[in-house]
């Protein structure tokens, strides 16, 4: 031990404690670093390095039975920016300039932002920053928004419905199969380096959006926007309050149309009032009035109390009822039971419900679905109202006969007269076909179901000739249509008010089958508070019922029926011709189209050729087009329209 090393021991010693001491506290800060908070400081790395982008999913389409899209999603595109990562700023102010035809000043203004996050573009098309989205510039956000557009808008709103801005169902079918539509949304982990740059991983870094469910409805959009149309006709003619109806096919209970006016734009659902916004035909009930006087009749018929040519007396239109006074708008002296339901008899229809009695009347209400929800399955569907005859006064039997003291939807009643139609049996109403996964998988499909029997085809087929008899000469001849065979019956029930039944206050109800003797499609319109004096089901409902069925005659070949030769009176007043845009079969579209060749198809064919073309069409006759105004291939502008020219096969 040398005395240099001696002199200067503690100083060595001293400064070995120093770095020892230095050393061990290094290592234990590693220590707690890398071992005791290793979790702490990783998850914070991650979230610096790292970032979760969300992936929507595509919400599925609705369509109609012929695959027509009643909904569609429109993509847009937002750009941003992290001016303090983007490496080529001019590079990227030049292409936005370029593309979005903005001053390069105002992108230069972004960029210069003292903020890690600044909106460049929002809601772009695809078609205008196509460019920008094939060569991405470094340090771009790129986010990708869906968006739910209604293209046959206020035509069928209230059985759609809408979606808010992010993609959920509202109402109507959006709202009740939201959960098949709106499929399941995707996720991606972004990485960056130190600078902000992404970096592209390998491995398993997310899960790829499931998009949502295709809906194939029973609808079809040509009957639905035909009988939208005649509903707004009528709006005008009328000035009712509310007016709505519905067509089904009798024989599987598919809803081919729900209808109604007021409505609404789905694209634009605030700008209308909520009210509208409801599906009349299944939330709204009232009292059916005459329409219902098939249940008695029926009962009367199945349970061989009475046959169509027993004679009642009807007092000659006044009749004491314990303790109202029953008054007929026609008044008679004998009828037989066809002429009670041809003239809408109330006295004749009290007396044969006081044969039947009190029993047998809510039986047959109960086998037709009344005061209970059908089940066509979409949010708000009324129940209807039937008491059980316990809770009947002296004169719920007549009452009920006569179409009051019950509740009905217009749903509960077109089913009614379904039942008639098909030959006694109440099907559930059919909306939704089938439901299937974008790859084409069947996740639901759905079958016509008959509930029960309400009565036998024979006594149905009774009815139905008394029906037609209705039509043909008693309270329902204006829906009369030269050539065809046409059932039905019409309905006038005062509406109850503050405690009693409104002098002035209707609804107005026509239902109707056709053809008469086997029956296609069932029809019923009713109508709220029309103007006083146009009040009877006869001349508010019927027209719009025998409108309604004339023009998809004209339209359908699938539903074609040959007339019967008829005489057609000099004095028949013409209605003008229809064009595809005011049936509102167009798309809002201001782009030149090129005129197909119509010749030798049928309407129905000739419409979709004309809607897929961009074209507007007017047509005139029915049958097969023989002639068109404008050559095909002729570019035309959309204010230009082409009249083409119909006539039967035979001719």
């Amino acid at each position: 031990m040398t005395r240099l090393y001696l002199q200067y021991r503690p100083r060595v010693i001293l400064v070995n404690t120093l770095v020892t001491g230095l050393l061990l506290a290094v290592i234990g800060k590693l220590f707690y670093v890398q071992i005791l908070e290793h979790d702490v400081y990783h998850n914070r790395a991650q979230r610096q390095s790292t970032n979760v982008e969300v992936l929507p999913a595509i919400r599925g389409n609705i369509e109609d039975r012929n695959g027509e899209l009643l909904t569609s999603n429109i993509i847009h595109y937002s750009f941003a920016a992290d001016p303090q990562v983007i490496e080529h700023p001019d590079t990227l102010v030049t292409l936005f300039a370029r593309t979005f035809h903005r001053p390069a000043a105002y992108y230069r203004k972004q960029l210069a932002a003292d903020r890690s996050f600044v909106w460049l573009e929002r809601n772009v098309s695809r078609s205008r920053c196509g460019e920008i989205l094939a060569h991405q510039p470094q340090g771009l956000i790129v986010r990708r928004e869906v968006r739910r557009r209604y293209p046959y808008g206020h035509i069928i709103a209230p059985l759609v419905g809408f979606t808010d801005v992010d993609g959920k169902g509202i109402s109507g079918i959006e709202l009740e199969y939201d959960t098949f539509l709106r499929g399941k949304k995707g996720w991606q982990v972004l990485r960056r380096d130190a600078k902000g740059r992404v970096l592209f991983s390998s491995g398993d870094n997310g899960q790829m959006p499931i998009h949502g469910a295709r809906l194939r409805l029973t609808i079809d959009i040509d009957y639905q926007s035909i009988f939208q149309e005649e509903l707004a006709r009528a709006y005008e003619r009328l000035a009712p309050r509310t007016i709505h109806g519905i067509l089904i096919d009798p024989r599987t209970g598919e809803i081919l149309a729900l209808a109604q006016h007021p409505s609404f734009d789905p694209n634009r659902p605030w700008a209308s009032p909520a009210a509208d916004q409801r599906l009349r035909a299944i939330t709204d009930m009232y009292e059916p009035g005459s329409t219902l006087k098939v249940v008695p009749a029926t009962a009367a018929l199945d349970a061989q109390i009475c046959s169509p040519v027993d004679e009642f007396d009807c007092e000659n239109g006044e009749f004491a009822y314990h303790s109202l006074l029953i008054k007929d708008t026609f008044p008679s002296d004998t009828l037989t039971f066809s002429e009670i339901i041809a003239h809408s008899s109330n006295i004749g229809i009290v007396k044969i419900a006081e044969n039947l009695g009190p029993d047998l009347i809510y039986k047959f209400c109960y086998r037709f679905g009344l005061g209970a929800r059908a089940g066509i399955g979409l949010p708000g569907e009324s129940p209807g109202l039937l008491r059980k005859p316990v809770d009947w006064s002296a004169v719920s039997t007549g009452g009920i006969a006569m179409g009051h003291e019950v509740g009905v939807t217009t749903l509960q009643l077109g089913l009614i007269y379904s039942s008639v139609a098909n030959g006694g049996q109440l099907m559930r109403p059919l909306l939704v076909a089938d439901i299937q996964s974008p790859e084409g998988k069947e996740l639901v499909t759905n079958r016509p179901e008959v509930i029960r029997r309400v009565a036998s085809p024979a006594t149905m087929e009774q009815l139905r000739r008394i029906l037609y008899y209705v039509v043909e000469e008693g309270t329902g001849s204006e829906a009369r249509l030269p050539g065809y065979a046409i059932a039905g019956k019409t309905g006038t029930a005062q509406k109850f008010l503050d405690g009693s039944y409104s002098d002035k206050e209707f609804v107005a109800t026509f239902a109707a089958m056709f053809p008469a003797d086997e029956p296609k499609l069932v029809c019923l319109v009713a109508v709220d508070s029309p103007k006083y004096g146009s009040h009877f089901g006869s001349g508010a409902a019927a027209p719009i019922v025998r409108n309604t069925i004339k023009r998809i005659l004209n339209q359908d070949d699938d539903f074609y029926i040959p007339p019967q030769p008829s005489q057609m009176s000099a004095q028949e007043k013409l209605h003008t011709p229809y064009t595809l845009a005011t049936a509102g079969l167009l798309p809002a579209d201001t782009t030149p189209g090129v005129v197909p060749d119509f010749r030798g198809s049928s309407l129905r064919k000739a419409l979709r050729l004309a809607r897929r073309a961009g074209v507007r069409l007017q047509m005139e006759g029915f049958g097969r087009v023989v002639r068109q105004s404008i050559k095909p291939g002729t570019l035309v502008d959309f204010n230009e329209v082409c009249l083409i020219t119909l006539a039967p096969e035979s001719e």
